[in-house]
Protein backbone atom coordinates (compact mmCIF):
# COMPACT_ATOMS: atom_id res chain seq x y z
CA UNK A 1 0.00 0.00 0.00
CA UNK A 2 1.55 3.40 -0.69
CA UNK A 3 1.97 5.37 1.79
CA UNK A 4 -0.10 8.82 2.47
CA UNK A 5 2.57 11.88 2.23
CA UNK A 6 0.68 14.60 4.26
CA UNK A 7 0.76 17.93 3.63
CA UNK A 8 0.00 21.19 5.52
CA UNK A 9 -2.68 23.57 4.33
CA UNK A 10 -0.56 26.62 3.26
CA UNK A 11 -2.83 29.52 4.44
CA UNK A 12 -3.23 30.43 7.80
CA UNK A 13 -6.64 32.30 9.60
CA UNK A 14 -7.79 33.56 12.92
CA UNK A 15 -4.40 34.40 14.71
CA UNK A 16 -1.36 36.64 13.72
CA UNK A 17 1.35 35.61 11.03
CA UNK A 18 4.75 36.55 9.96
CA UNK A 19 7.54 35.57 7.96
CA UNK A 20 6.27 33.72 4.72
CA UNK A 21 2.61 33.44 6.01
CA UNK A 22 2.92 37.60 6.10
CA UNK A 23 1.16 39.14 2.92
CA UNK A 24 3.07 42.04 1.22
CA UNK A 25 2.51 45.59 3.25
CA UNK A 26 6.32 46.55 2.51
CA UNK A 27 5.80 49.73 2.56
CA UNK A 28 3.89 50.04 6.02
CA UNK A 29 6.65 47.70 7.55
CA UNK A 30 8.81 50.16 6.45
CA UNK A 31 6.85 53.54 7.66
CA UNK A 32 6.36 52.36 11.21
CA UNK A 33 10.24 50.78 11.41
CA UNK A 34 11.61 54.21 10.62
CA UNK A 35 9.19 55.92 12.85
CA UNK A 36 10.01 53.36 15.70
CA UNK A 37 13.53 53.70 15.26
CA UNK A 38 13.04 57.65 16.14
CA UNK A 39 10.98 57.17 19.00
CA UNK A 40 8.06 58.30 17.29
CA UNK A 41 4.55 57.76 18.79
CA UNK A 42 2.34 56.38 16.37
CA UNK A 43 -0.97 55.60 16.06
CA UNK A 44 -2.28 52.58 13.67
CA UNK A 45 -6.27 52.53 13.06
CA UNK A 46 -7.55 50.04 10.90
CA UNK A 47 -10.48 47.87 10.87
CA UNK A 48 -11.17 44.62 12.34
CA UNK A 49 -9.37 41.68 10.09
CA UNK A 50 -7.17 43.81 8.03
CA UNK A 51 -4.16 41.96 9.66
CA UNK A 52 -3.27 44.78 11.80
CA UNK A 53 -1.49 42.44 14.63
CA UNK A 54 0.34 40.56 11.99
CA UNK A 55 1.79 43.97 10.37
CA UNK A 56 2.93 45.11 14.19
CA UNK A 57 4.84 41.38 15.00
CA UNK A 58 6.26 41.90 11.62
CA UNK A 59 7.99 45.11 12.43
CA UNK A 60 8.82 44.22 15.78
CA UNK A 61 10.81 41.25 14.68
CA UNK A 62 12.12 43.80 12.36
CA UNK A 63 13.53 46.36 14.89
CA UNK A 64 14.59 43.43 17.67
CA UNK A 65 17.07 42.96 14.72
CA UNK A 66 18.43 46.67 14.85
CA UNK A 67 18.96 45.90 18.71
CA UNK A 68 15.68 47.76 20.44
CA UNK A 69 13.70 45.95 22.93
CA UNK A 70 9.68 45.85 22.43
CA UNK A 71 7.08 44.91 24.68
CA UNK A 72 3.44 44.23 23.38
CA UNK A 73 0.44 44.59 25.39
CA UNK A 74 -3.31 44.01 24.57
CA UNK A 75 -5.86 45.99 26.48
CA UNK A 76 -8.56 43.83 25.11
CA UNK A 77 -7.46 41.36 27.54
CA UNK A 78 -8.09 43.35 30.93
CA UNK A 79 -11.39 43.60 33.24
CA UNK A 80 -9.94 46.37 35.10
CA UNK A 81 -7.15 49.31 34.91
CA UNK A 82 -5.11 47.54 38.16
CA UNK A 83 -5.29 44.40 35.87
CA UNK A 84 -4.06 46.72 32.79
CA UNK A 85 -1.31 48.19 35.21
CA UNK A 86 -0.22 44.64 36.99
CA UNK A 87 -0.07 43.04 33.37
CA UNK A 88 1.64 45.66 31.50
CA UNK A 89 4.20 45.93 34.59
CA UNK A 90 4.70 42.00 34.10
CA UNK A 91 5.71 42.57 30.21
CA UNK A 92 7.78 44.92 30.91
CA UNK A 93 9.55 43.42 33.65
CA UNK A 94 9.81 40.33 31.65
CA UNK A 95 11.80 41.94 28.61
CA UNK A 96 14.45 43.04 30.87
CA UNK A 97 14.86 40.37 33.93
CA UNK A 98 14.90 36.94 34.64
CA UNK A 99 11.85 35.21 36.16
CA UNK A 100 13.63 34.79 39.10
CA UNK A 101 14.51 38.68 39.46
CA UNK A 102 11.29 40.17 38.81
CA UNK A 103 10.47 40.66 42.39
CA UNK A 104 13.63 42.58 43.39
CA UNK A 105 13.38 44.47 40.15
CA UNK A 106 9.69 45.44 40.79
CA UNK A 107 10.87 46.66 43.97
CA UNK A 108 13.44 48.50 42.97
CA UNK A 109 11.57 50.27 40.23
CA UNK A 110 8.82 50.65 42.71
CA UNK A 111 9.20 50.63 46.39
CA UNK A 112 6.97 50.24 49.07
CA UNK A 113 4.42 48.26 47.42
CA UNK A 114 3.93 44.69 48.19
CA UNK A 115 4.77 42.43 45.34
CA UNK A 116 2.87 38.77 44.59
CA UNK A 117 3.86 36.19 41.64
CA UNK A 118 2.06 33.25 41.26
CA UNK A 119 2.28 30.40 38.46
CA UNK A 120 -0.25 30.31 35.74
CA UNK A 121 -1.78 26.92 34.45
CA UNK A 122 0.79 27.50 31.32
CA UNK A 123 3.44 27.25 33.83
CA UNK A 124 4.20 31.62 33.60
CA UNK A 125 4.03 34.29 35.59
CA UNK A 126 1.41 36.43 36.95
CA UNK A 127 1.65 39.70 38.87
CA UNK A 128 -0.35 41.37 41.66
CA UNK A 129 0.79 44.32 43.29
CA UNK A 130 -0.59 45.42 46.33
CA UNK A 131 -2.67 48.30 46.51
CA UNK A 132 -6.17 49.74 46.36
CA UNK A 133 -7.66 50.21 43.65
CA UNK A 134 -9.35 53.50 44.63
CA UNK A 135 -7.94 56.50 42.30
CA UNK A 136 -5.35 58.35 43.95
CA UNK A 137 -3.46 55.20 44.61
CA UNK A 138 -4.24 53.92 40.74
CA UNK A 139 -2.68 57.55 39.43
CA UNK A 140 -0.13 57.21 41.58
CA UNK A 141 1.01 53.99 40.96
CA UNK A 142 0.30 53.97 37.03
CA UNK A 143 2.30 57.00 36.79
CA UNK A 144 5.03 55.36 38.65
CA UNK A 145 4.97 51.83 35.46
CA UNK A 146 4.79 54.07 32.93
CA UNK A 147 8.12 55.93 33.67
CA UNK A 148 9.71 52.15 33.64
CA UNK A 149 10.95 51.82 30.21
CA UNK A 150 12.78 55.77 30.25
CA UNK A 151 14.45 53.49 33.61
CA UNK A 152 15.28 50.60 31.51
CA UNK A 153 16.28 52.69 28.43
CA UNK A 154 19.02 54.30 31.14
CA UNK A 155 19.85 51.11 32.44
CA UNK A 156 19.92 48.89 29.15
CA UNK A 157 20.84 51.86 26.99
CA UNK A 158 19.34 50.90 24.25
CA UNK A 159 15.77 52.00 22.41
CA UNK A 160 12.51 50.96 24.08
CA UNK A 161 9.19 50.23 22.02
CA UNK A 162 5.57 49.59 23.47
CA UNK A 163 3.07 48.57 21.92
CA UNK A 164 -1.20 48.48 23.15
CA UNK A 165 -3.19 46.58 20.63
CA UNK A 166 -6.48 47.45 21.09
CA UNK A 167 -5.91 51.05 22.84
CA UNK A 168 -9.53 52.03 22.27
CA UNK A 169 -10.63 49.42 25.47
CA UNK A 170 -9.14 51.78 27.87
CA UNK A 171 -12.19 53.61 27.74
CA UNK A 172 -13.81 50.79 29.57
CA UNK A 173 -11.20 51.28 32.36
CA UNK A 174 -11.55 55.10 33.17
CA UNK A 175 -9.85 56.01 29.35
CA UNK A 176 -9.32 59.58 28.96
CA UNK A 177 -8.23 59.93 32.88
CA UNK A 178 -5.96 57.31 31.64
CA UNK A 179 -4.97 59.17 28.34
CA UNK A 180 -4.27 62.49 30.56
CA UNK A 181 -1.25 60.36 32.63
CA UNK A 182 -0.16 58.56 29.68
CA UNK A 183 0.40 61.47 27.19
CA UNK A 184 2.04 64.07 30.58
CA UNK A 185 4.36 61.10 30.59
CA UNK A 186 5.34 59.63 27.37
CA UNK A 187 5.59 62.71 25.53
CA UNK A 188 8.85 63.69 27.33
CA UNK A 189 10.29 59.83 26.51
CA UNK A 190 12.68 60.58 24.39
CA UNK A 191 14.19 57.28 23.42
CA UNK A 192 10.65 55.30 23.38
CA UNK A 193 8.42 54.37 20.65
CA UNK A 194 4.88 53.89 20.80
CA UNK A 195 2.68 52.23 18.86
CA UNK A 196 -1.17 52.47 19.48
CA UNK A 197 -3.28 50.15 17.48
CA UNK A 198 -7.42 49.82 17.53
CA UNK A 199 -10.25 48.46 14.98
CA UNK A 200 -12.58 50.34 16.01
CA UNK A 201 -11.94 53.15 13.89
CA UNK A 202 -14.18 56.11 14.67
CA UNK A 203 -13.07 55.53 18.34
CA UNK A 204 -9.44 55.68 17.42
CA UNK A 205 -9.69 58.41 15.31
CA UNK A 206 -11.89 60.89 18.03
CA UNK A 207 -8.68 60.09 20.21
CA UNK A 208 -6.02 61.11 18.09
CA UNK A 209 -7.84 64.14 16.37
CA UNK A 210 -9.86 65.94 18.50
CA UNK A 211 -8.09 68.98 20.04
CA UNK A 212 -9.85 68.24 23.30
CA UNK A 213 -8.11 64.91 24.02
CA UNK A 214 -4.84 64.29 25.54
CA UNK A 215 -3.51 61.85 22.50
CA UNK A 216 -4.54 65.15 19.70
CA UNK A 217 -1.64 65.31 17.84
CA UNK A 218 0.77 63.58 19.57
CA UNK A 219 2.48 61.43 16.65
CA UNK A 220 2.33 60.45 13.40
CA UNK A 221 -1.36 58.66 12.36
CA UNK A 222 -1.13 55.27 9.67
CA UNK A 223 -4.66 54.23 8.60
CA UNK A 224 -4.62 50.35 7.10
CA UNK A 225 -6.07 49.79 3.59
CA UNK A 226 -6.35 46.82 2.09
CA UNK A 227 -4.15 45.02 0.19
CA UNK A 228 -4.09 45.90 -3.57
CA UNK A 229 -4.93 42.54 -5.77
CA UNK A 230 -2.16 41.94 -7.48
CA UNK A 231 -0.08 41.27 -4.48
CA UNK A 232 -2.67 38.71 -3.05
CA UNK A 233 -2.79 37.46 -6.53
CA UNK A 234 1.06 36.75 -6.53
CA UNK A 235 0.92 35.61 -2.32
CA UNK A 236 -1.94 33.10 -2.70
CA UNK A 237 -0.66 31.73 -6.55
CA UNK A 238 2.76 31.12 -4.58
CA UNK A 239 0.87 29.33 -1.58
CA UNK A 240 -1.17 27.09 -3.79
CA UNK A 241 1.57 26.05 -6.55
CA UNK A 242 4.23 25.36 -3.45
CA UNK A 243 1.50 22.12 -2.38
CA UNK A 244 1.06 21.25 -6.62
CA UNK A 245 -2.75 22.50 -6.08
CA UNK A 246 -3.56 23.83 -9.80
CA UNK A 247 -5.91 26.93 -9.61
CA UNK A 248 -6.05 29.77 -12.08
CA UNK A 249 -5.33 33.76 -12.08
CA UNK A 250 -9.43 34.11 -13.38
CA UNK A 251 -10.50 32.26 -9.93
CA UNK A 252 -7.76 33.69 -7.58
CA UNK A 253 -9.40 36.91 -8.60
CA UNK A 254 -13.07 35.80 -7.85
CA UNK A 255 -12.07 34.59 -4.24
CA UNK A 256 -10.11 38.04 -3.81
CA UNK A 257 -13.24 39.86 -4.95
CA UNK A 258 -15.53 37.73 -2.87
CA UNK A 259 -12.93 38.77 0.13
CA UNK A 260 -12.90 42.07 -0.94
CA UNK A 261 -9.07 42.39 -0.75
CA UNK A 262 -9.35 41.98 3.39
CA UNK A 263 -6.62 39.58 4.60
CA UNK A 264 -8.37 37.49 7.03
CA UNK A 265 -11.06 36.84 4.37
CA UNK A 266 -8.64 35.56 1.91
CA UNK A 267 -6.42 33.56 3.93
CA UNK A 268 -9.59 31.73 5.21
CA UNK A 269 -11.40 31.40 1.79
CA UNK A 270 -8.12 30.28 0.01
CA UNK A 271 -7.43 27.47 3.43
CA UNK A 272 -10.83 26.23 2.47
CA UNK A 273 -10.70 26.00 -0.79
CA UNK A 274 -7.57 24.19 -0.72
CA UNK A 275 -9.07 21.53 1.88
CA UNK A 276 -12.19 21.13 -0.25
CA UNK A 277 -10.17 20.13 -3.67
CA UNK A 278 -7.04 18.55 -2.28
CA UNK A 279 -7.40 15.04 -3.37
CA UNK A 280 -8.61 16.62 -6.87
CA UNK A 281 -5.34 18.80 -7.49
CA UNK A 282 -7.18 21.57 -9.06
CA UNK A 283 -9.57 24.50 -7.89
CA UNK A 284 -12.33 25.78 -10.25
CA UNK A 285 -14.40 29.38 -10.04
CA UNK A 286 -17.44 27.32 -9.48
CA UNK A 287 -16.19 26.45 -6.18
CA UNK A 288 -15.57 29.38 -4.65
CA UNK A 289 -19.55 30.76 -3.84
CA UNK A 290 -19.85 27.31 -2.79
CA UNK A 291 -17.21 27.37 -0.40
CA UNK A 292 -17.98 30.51 0.90
CA UNK A 293 -21.80 29.63 1.29
CA UNK A 294 -20.49 26.50 3.35
CA UNK A 295 -18.34 28.78 5.74
CA UNK A 296 -20.97 31.10 6.28
CA UNK A 297 -23.51 28.37 7.24
CA UNK A 298 -20.62 27.29 9.56
CA UNK A 299 -21.30 30.08 11.05
CA UNK A 300 -25.15 30.22 11.31
CA UNK A 301 -25.42 29.78 14.58
CA UNK A 302 -23.96 32.23 16.34
CA UNK A 303 -25.08 34.37 13.69
CA UNK A 304 -28.44 33.56 14.51
CA UNK A 305 -27.91 34.22 18.12
CA UNK A 306 -26.64 37.55 17.66
CA UNK A 307 -29.52 38.25 15.28
CA UNK A 308 -31.99 37.28 18.09
CA UNK A 309 -31.04 39.11 20.51
CA UNK A 310 -31.08 42.68 18.18
CA UNK A 311 -33.84 44.58 18.88
CA UNK A 312 -36.21 45.02 15.49
CA UNK A 313 -34.12 48.53 14.92
CA UNK A 314 -30.83 47.24 14.48
CA UNK A 315 -32.20 44.45 12.28
CA UNK A 316 -33.74 46.20 10.38
CA UNK A 317 -30.84 48.76 9.81
CA UNK A 318 -28.10 45.85 9.20
CA UNK A 319 -30.54 44.42 6.82
CA UNK A 320 -30.89 47.69 4.59
CA UNK A 321 -27.05 48.00 4.55
CA UNK A 322 -26.40 44.00 3.87
CA UNK A 323 -28.85 44.55 0.47
CA UNK A 324 -28.91 48.15 -0.66
CA UNK A 325 -25.14 48.86 0.38
CA UNK A 326 -24.32 52.17 3.48
CA UNK A 327 -24.93 55.19 1.26
CA UNK A 328 -27.16 58.01 1.72
CA UNK A 329 -28.40 56.20 4.69
CA UNK A 330 -30.16 59.34 5.69
CA UNK A 331 -32.06 59.84 2.33
CA UNK A 332 -35.89 59.74 2.73
CA UNK A 333 -35.23 57.19 -0.47
CA UNK A 334 -33.57 54.74 1.71
CA UNK A 335 -34.94 55.17 5.26
CA UNK A 336 -38.87 54.45 3.47
CA UNK A 337 -37.80 51.72 1.62
CA UNK A 338 -36.27 50.26 4.84
CA UNK A 339 -39.11 51.41 7.40
CA UNK A 340 -36.20 53.49 9.40
CA UNK A 341 -38.21 55.68 10.96
CA UNK A 342 -37.09 59.18 11.95
CA UNK A 343 -33.27 60.24 10.82
CA UNK A 344 -32.77 61.50 14.59
CA UNK A 345 -33.79 57.50 15.46
CA UNK A 346 -31.23 55.88 12.88
CA UNK A 347 -28.56 57.82 14.31
CA UNK A 348 -28.75 56.56 17.15
CA UNK A 349 -29.29 52.93 16.16
CA UNK A 350 -26.23 53.96 13.57
CA UNK A 351 -24.11 54.73 16.68
CA UNK A 352 -25.02 51.82 18.87
CA UNK A 353 -23.93 48.89 16.07
CA UNK A 354 -21.05 51.18 15.49
CA UNK A 355 -19.95 50.93 19.24
CA UNK A 356 -21.05 47.24 19.38
CA UNK A 357 -18.38 46.49 16.83
CA UNK A 358 -20.90 45.23 14.13
CA UNK A 359 -20.65 48.67 11.92
CA UNK A 360 -17.86 51.24 10.56
CA UNK A 361 -17.56 53.87 8.65
CA UNK A 362 -15.34 54.59 6.21
CA UNK A 363 -15.65 57.90 3.87
CA UNK A 364 -19.41 58.35 3.74
CA UNK A 365 -20.17 54.47 3.42
CA UNK A 366 -21.39 52.21 6.03
CA UNK A 367 -20.51 49.12 6.14
CA UNK A 368 -20.81 45.43 8.42
CA UNK A 369 -17.47 44.49 9.59
CA UNK A 370 -17.93 40.79 9.19
CA UNK A 371 -18.21 40.25 5.53
CA UNK A 372 -20.11 36.53 6.43
CA UNK A 373 -22.09 38.03 8.53
CA UNK A 374 -23.77 40.79 5.86
CA UNK A 375 -23.48 37.37 3.51
CA UNK A 376 -25.66 35.43 5.83
CA UNK A 377 -28.06 38.80 6.45
CA UNK A 378 -28.79 38.74 2.78
CA UNK A 379 -29.86 35.30 2.70
CA UNK A 380 -33.00 35.68 5.44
Amino acid sequence: MKKYKYIENPFIYGEAVTGKNFCDRNEEIARLKMDLMSSQKVFLISSRKMGKTSLIKMVLEEIKKEGLTAVFVDIEGFSSYKDFLDGYLLELVKEFTTTDRIVSFIRSALPGLRVEIKINESGGPVLSLGYSRSEPDLEKVATKIYNIPEIIVRKKKKKVVIVFDELQEILKLNGEKIEGILRGIIQHQRDVGYIFAGSKKHLLTDMVSSPGRPFYKIGPVMHLKKIPEKDFLQFAKSKFESTKVRISDETLCEIIEIAENIPYYVQMFCHELWDYRILKKEIKREDVKLVVNQVAKQHSQDFYLGWSRMILSKRRLLRAIATQGGHNIFSQRFLKGSELGYPSSVSRTLSALMEEGYLERENDEYFITDLLFREWIKNL
